[in-house]
């Protein structure tokens, strides 16, 4: 199962290029700037692979890509079987 962590590495060592800055779980990673709509479908892109699920494009929503939490929450949900879920 992926965690917040792996999400956080991911984030800074691939999509941000290794910065240092202090990404924190609860941080809203799109208003503030961190990430722009390319580096979220990256993102999405490498989720799928590690989870080995399949993300709809009508899931790529603020609702579930704002936040590491919300980013591991949905993931959680798509690998127990709960994709109905939003």
């Amino acid at each position: 199962m992926i965690t917040i962590n792996s999400i956080k590495q991911y984030v800074t060592t691939t999509l941000l290029e290794g910065s240092t800055d202090v990404l924190e779980d609860d941080q809203d990673l799109l208003i503030s700037g961190v990430l722009d709509s390319i580096n979220v479908m990256k993102l999405a892109g490498y989720l799928e692979q590690e989870c080995g699920i399949t993300i709809p494009p009508e899931d790529i929503v603020l609702e579930n890509f704002s936040t590491l939490e919300q980013m591991h929450r949905y993931i959680v949900e798509r690998t127990s079987g709960n994709s109905h879920k939003r």
